[in-house]
């Protein structure tokens, strides 16, 4: 079976159960071949739908990448209002985060850095939509008027790909995600009006994990 042989929808979920291994594992103690056994599939096959592990943790971070953005486009569909559609879509990233092993970013970093570079598409994409976001939620009153969101947005981003990667570094009364949960609130509330900063409140009582 080749990649040509599979749907789309197939594709995806393929890419979606590697995707879960690598987060899982971290990328260079996941083989190819414990990934054919997880998926209990033969190596061979998955040798003729990837040329190689490179390629197939490439496709496997731009399908994660994607499917991210796609989760935020939903949020805001189903959202009442900016704010909340933002904080959904923070609460989307904690849970990834809550499940990547810390080897993985390690490994992106020595081994795989041209994976990493191949997401970069998927990652503007993101930054582009989350700048979008940011500027609705000035015109609905609910963010101010005199930030570079741009800058803001890219610094936020930064944050949140070196965090992982310092974890072995926090103190042991301070977790991964209570880190990210400062950071997130921090940051909303930075650029929250005070029409927002109600808003931000309101949800954060009511958003259990927030308060964990």
């Amino acid at each position: 079976m080749t990649r040509e042989d599979m749907t789309p929808e197939a594709y995806e979920e393929l890419l979606e159960s590697i995707t879960d291994i690598l987060l899982r594992n971290g990328l260079k103690a996941t083989t190819m071949d414990s990934i054919a056994a997880s998926l209990q599939m033969s190596k061979r096959t998955l040798y003729e739908i990837f040329d190689n592990k490179s390629q197939m943790v490439s496709e496997a971070l731009k399908s994660m990448h994607n499917q991210l953005c796609m989760k935020y486009k939903t949020t805001l569909e189903n959202s009442a209002n900016i704010m909340e559609a933002i904080l959904t879509g923070f609460l989307h990233h904690r849970d990834l985060m809550s499940k990547v092993n810390v080897d993985f970013f390690k490994d992106m970093d020595s081994q795989f850095a041209d994976a990493r570079t191949n997401t970069n598409e998927s990652k503007n994409l993101f930054l582009e939509s989350l700048v979008t976001l940011m500027h609705k939620g000035v015109e609905e009153g609910y963010f101010r008027d005199d930030i570079n969101y741009m800058v803001q947005c890219k610094m936020m981003i930064i944050q949140m790909e070196s965090l992982k990667r310092m974890e072995e570094l926090f103190p042991p009364d301070i977790t991964l995600l209570e880190v990210y949960d400062s950071i997130c609130i921090v940051f909303l509330r930075g650029i929250c009006s005070q029409k927002g900063i109600e808003i931000l409140d309101n949800l954060l009582k009511e958003t259990s994990i927030l308060q964990e």
